[in-house]
């Protein structure tokens, strides 16, 4: 049986402690390192102190613990065995050491696993699926209910599937994506995991097809939704998820922190890879302005590094209506200025007086799920059900189009003869990047000195799909809309 060993850190400030068992009986006692080692039915603690004590391990199938164990040899390094252990169940234990002089350090409570005695159970293979498929690649997602290996095996005769590609690495979630594939073709495939103990299971057969054009040349990796909604994580903090949806899956994290381009905190994105992702950056400082840059790699090894974004979180207290003397200034949240998401749920609070919503609360219903969502699939943010007959939500930056079009085209009109006026003449442009500019002018709320200057510096100061009011803080529109 391989034996797993598992490390926990604690964190130490390390002093060359003097060798000898009594010391400073005012100086603090610490442990040094522990580490566990699960066997078959038993598992090892292994435990170090800066000076010589003897200790007891309390442990348990809960937090609640329950057994205990003394080691009553006085020394600086212990091994202390935990005896008749359940097979693969969680353990929980605590660590309390204790000088002759009756100094005394507790730890914190930790758990592991149990090794499973003699296994000889397969590992199950759920959820068998292609996540995503182009003309030359497929990826495959599943999952097994214990650490395994992953193997894809395929081909074009269901009898015969010549080709594998596999990775050693035992995980829950297996994630595999294959290139070389021949464009409209269609292939059958099955995969397999691994336990460590060398038992394997394959699943059923499936098939895929191809798409019909090849990939040469592979388009980049996009991102074409970017949305953060705010909300508070407790009393004590702010937090602030993230949505992202791009044109394949992808993998990768967030860096953020609260000043321009210095960045102290890191989040990852979850596996599997997937084209719409959410995370959520918790323990964040009230109303405070934090900017924040992805570092995506999507299934055929494309990577993005993205602009610096911005958002602001919330003023404490601000959704339970509590007074507060700290309030941001109104350029960050203004509840009267019908373009801005002041909850940051994703509806601006123009839509939330038209869908009757809280514009301070970004679940109005309390049923778990965002206002904004709840729109863009179509359900009443108001209570249960869907909407009857929902307005055309997310026509460009998040926004309802018009309802008379009239209306648009005459914003449309209004915006090409003051750019004429500022170019002297005709306006530099692409017939087929006019919309862009007029969606961003009507529904993103771009002023006309950055749609000018989008044009001169290469859509710098205008983004496609993020608004004004969060991209007026963004890297390149401070450095361009100066120039």
């Amino acid at each position: 049986m391989l034996k797993k060993n598992i490390i926990i850190s604690i964190t130490l400030l390390l002093l060359l402690w003097p060798q000898k068992s009594w010391g400073d009986p005012t100086d603090l006692l610490r442990i040094l390192s522990l580490r566990i080692d699960p066997q078959d039915n038993s598992a090892t603690i292994i435990w170090s102190t800066n000076y010589e004590t003897t200790g007891r391990i309390d442990f348990g199938l809960t937090n609640a613990l329950g057994s205990w164990i003394n080691d009553t040899r006085l020394g600086q390094y212990h091994e202390t065995v935990l005896n008749g252990l359940i097979p693969k169940q969680t353990y929980y234990f605590k660590l309390r050491a204790t000088t002759v002089d009756d100094r005394t350090v507790v730890s914190d409570i930790y758990n592991f696993e149990s090794e499973d005695e003699n296994d000889t159970t397969a590992p199950s293979v759920t959820e068998v699926h292609t996540s995503f498929v182009t003309g030359n690649s497929a990826t495959f997602v599943w999952l097994t209910n214990e650490a395994a290996d992953s193997c894809v095996y395929y081909g074009d005769n269901i009898s015969d599937l010549n080709h594998k590609k596999c990775n050693g690495s035992r995980i829950t979630v297996h994630d595999l994506t294959i290139t070389g594939l021949q464009k409209n073709h269609l292939y059958y495939y099955n995969v397999a995991s691994k336990d460590k103990s060398g038992n394997s299971q394959h699943s059923v057969y499936y098939n895929f097809r191809t798409s019909p054009q090849n990939d040469d040349p592979v388009p980049d990796l996009i991102i074409y939704e970017l949305t953060p909604f705010n909300s508070v994580y407790s009393e004590d903090s702010a937090s602030v998820k993230i949505l992202v949806r791009a044109n394949r899956p992808f993998e990768g994290y967030i860096r953020y922190g609260t000043k321009p381009g210095k960045y102290s905190k890191k989040v990852d994105f979850d596996r599997p890879r997937k084209s719409e992702q959410e995370k959520t950056l918790e323990n964040l400082d009230f109303a405070t302005n934090y900017y924040y840059k992805l570092y995506l790699k999507d299934v055929l090894n494309k990577t993005l590094n993205s602009p610096e974004y911005t958002f602001v979180t919330l003023p404490e207290n601000v959704l339970t209506g509590q007074g507060n003397t700290n309030l941001p200034s109104e350029e960050f949240f203004n509840i009267n200025d019908p373009a801005q998401d002041f909850d940051l749920d994703g509806l601006t609070n123009a839509q939330e007086e038209g869908y009757n919503t809280d514009p301070i609360n970004k679940d109005t219903d309390g049923d778990g799920y965002i206002d904004g969502l709840e729109v863009v699939h179509g359900y009443n943010p108001n209570g249960p059900g869907r909407i009857s007959t929902p307005p055309q939500t997310n026509f460009a930056y998040g926004q309802t189009r018009l309802s008379s079009l009239a209306a648009e085209k005459e914003l449309a009109l209004e915006l090409q003869r003051n750019l004429e006026e500022l170019f002297a003449g005709p306006i530099p442009i692409a017939k087929n990047n006019w919309p862009t500019l007029v969606n961003a002018y009507i529904y993103g709320g771009y002023p006309l000195p950055a749609i000018y200057k989008s044009i001169i510096f290469g859509g710098k100061t205008a983004h496609p799909t993020i608004p004004w009011t969060a991209w007026k803080n963004s890297a390149d529109y401070l450095e361009y809309i100066n120039k």
